[in-house]
């Protein structure tokens, strides 16, 4: 891990506590952690809680990487800048990548991956309030704002903080397979495993934002109910205003049309149950997370890139990734605010 004085803690203690989880598991070291900064010895996050690095970033020798090696570059504020200029892990990436070594990044950490060059003509993703900075840093960079984490080769990056837990979970089921990553994920109490392309704001979350009281309960509603006939004047009549009202509320709160929220709510948790059923069986799928899929499937929206089945079904869950292929992310998340006319 490869992290240095006011970097975001959560970007380096998050993965780390998930590799160790195999180790426990597994019952022996299937993953040697280590901490590389600037200096050896104690440093301070941007928290203030100091962590202390096992080696200096100088000392790790970039001839001894292996194919077998991941360095994963922390991110965070306000340390980032000076770590760039200072350029050491920079160079340690670039070195390593010319090793074989599997190149990663947490949030703003994707910047190193950037400067390094890894990232030209690639996707990556990075913390939503850095994509357009991250575009500018680089432009050869094809930055997804909307990914949890992608991988692209030996090449894996995340969105902000947390999402390094996601992207972690991703790393040991490449490595070890989805029983063990499930149960680093139960053993860690992880709610879900997100799907890398899920979009790094839920309807719901957007929707806690809301300062409108009627609109704040009729979205509350459209959550607990998605599957309901929710057309724009059942909505308003819900709500008590007008359509057009209701259209105008929407816009200002949510930057979506009441049709598009209700879409998104349905396919978030279409995601979701198609993630957390147990695939023993096509039975034992929630009907409604199937039906939504297929629904989208035949939509004119339909993504023209989707793979097909046969093409998913290397290992468990491919089921679940072939239906969320067919399922079209969000193009802009609801707490974006757009220069788009209603």
């Amino acid at each position: 891990m490869l992290a240095f004085p006011d970097c975001q803690m959560l970007d380096v203690t998050g993965p780390l506590q998930m590799f160790a989880g195999v180790n426990d598991e597994l019952g022996r070291q299937a993953y040697e952690l280590v901490i590389a900064a600037p200096k050896r010895g104690p440093f301070k996050t941007s928290s203030g809680i100091g962590l202390v690095a096992d080696l200096a970033i100088a000392d790790v020798s970039p001839a001894k990487c292996r194919a077998s090696d991941t360095l994963i570059a922390a991110g965070g504020d306000p340390g980032l800048c000076r770590a760039l200029e200072r350029g050491e892990i920079t160079a340690l990436i670039q070195a390593a990548w010319r090793r074989g070594a599997r190149i990663v990044s947490v949030c703003t950490g994707t910047f190193f991956l950037a400067a390094a060059g890894l990232l030209d003509g690639r996707r990556a993703a990075t913390h939503w309030r850095f994509v357009e900075r991250l575009r500018r840093f680089r432009p050869q960079v094809d930055v997804e704002p909307e990914a949890i984490y992608l991988r692209d080769g030996d090449v894996w990056t995340s969105a902000g903080v947390t999402a390094g837990i996601d992207l972690a979970l991703a790393l040991i089921e490449a490595d070890f397979g989805r029983a063990i990553d499930l149960a680093v994920a139960r053993r860690h109490v992880v709610f879900r495993i997100r799907p890398g392309g899920q979009g790094q704001f839920s309807p719901e979350l957007a929707a806690q934002g809301i300062r409108h009281h009627r609109l704040s309960k009729l979205v509350e509603k459209i959550a607990e109910e998605p599957q309901e006939d929710w057309r724009t004047d059942t909505l308003a009549a819900e709500a008590g205003v007008s359509p057009r009202s209701l259209s105008r509320l929407f816009r200002k709160e949510l930057n979506a049309s009441p049709s598009q929220f209700v879409e998104r709510v349905r396919i978030d948790q279409a995601r979701r149950a198609l993630l957390e059923t147990e695939l023993r069986s096509g039975a034992d799928l929630d009907p409604f997370a199937v039906w939504i899929a297929r629904s989208q499937e035949r939509s004119p929206q339909h993504r023209p890139n989707s793979v097909p089945v046969s093409k998913h079904r290397e290992r468990p869950g491919d089921r679940v990734q072939y239906w969320l292929r067919d399922i079209p992310q969000t193009h802009t998340a609801c707490l974006h605010k757009r220069s788009e006319k209603p």
